[in-house]
């Protein structure tokens, strides 16, 4: 009890229309079920889509990598400076921003940014300065 049962569904792609069958959770709504079909679709404008909503979820997770929760203890940053910079990829990806950066505290950027080719890249940059005077 309390299993969710997957059967065989149907839905659409977004963009070509065509029928793609797929295993799903009995109770998808129809636009889960487009963006699973859409997901899973061969047409030009559906494997596009693909590779842009990979591109965002690598982000999503190379934030997280280098300054959230799946930073090294001494590396992470506060949570709504991480919140922010996930916020950052969402507008970037929609094409609300084309590059941020951010000075934090104790010499760090962090700079988000997309490239020509559509990646988005997450940067670290540690800035360590010595200076003695006499």
């Amino acid at each position: 009890m309390g299993k969710v049962r997957e059967l065989m569904q149907t839905s659409s792609c977004r963009f070509c229309g065509q029928m793609v069958q797929f295993m799903g959770d009995r109770d998808l709504t129809e636009p889960q079920a487009q963006e699973i079909a859409t997901m899973n679709c061969k047409c030009d404008q559906a494997v596009e889509y693909q590779k842009e909503k990979k591109r965002k979820e690598n982000a999503l997770k190379n934030v997280q990598k280098l300054f959230g929760e799946e930073a090294p203890l001494d590396k992470r940053i506060r949570d709504d400076i991480v919140k922010l910079l996930l916020a950052a990829v969402e507008e970037i990806y929609i094409g609300g921003l084309a590059k941020i950066t951010l000075n934090l505290r104790g010499g760090i950027k962090a700079s988000i940014s997309q490239t020509s080719k559509g990646e988005i890249n997450v940067e670290r940059m540690e800035t360590k300065k010595q200076k003695l005077t006499q």
